[in-house]
């Protein structure tokens, strides 16, 4: 599993902690927690096309990748590829 680390004001620090602790778990498990939930709640915000960020990402990699089918002609022949 990758280790991130990072640096913070005291402040917050104290703040991770009591908040940790009202959870029941460890610091880091509550940041693990509270980092997880965050970055699925912007991965499944729509983008301008009615996409999620999510799916249009996977999209791009898919695109960097060379894992796609077409372009097409016509939609029918999308279609007809979809269904294949």
């Amino acid at each position: 599993m990758p280790l991130i680390s990072f640096k913070t004001d005291d402040e917050l620090a104290v703040k991770l902690k009591i908040a940790a602790k009202h959870k029941g778990i460890n610091t880091s498990a509550y940041i693990k927690l509270a980092l997880k939930q965050h970055v699925d709640g912007d991965l499944s915000e729509l983008t301008k096309n009615g996409l999620t960020v999510a799916e249009e990402q996977e999209i791009l990699a898919a695109v960097k990748r060379g894992d796609y089918i077409g372009p097409f002609d016509d939609v029918e022949e999308g279609i007809q590829a979809l269904k294949s």
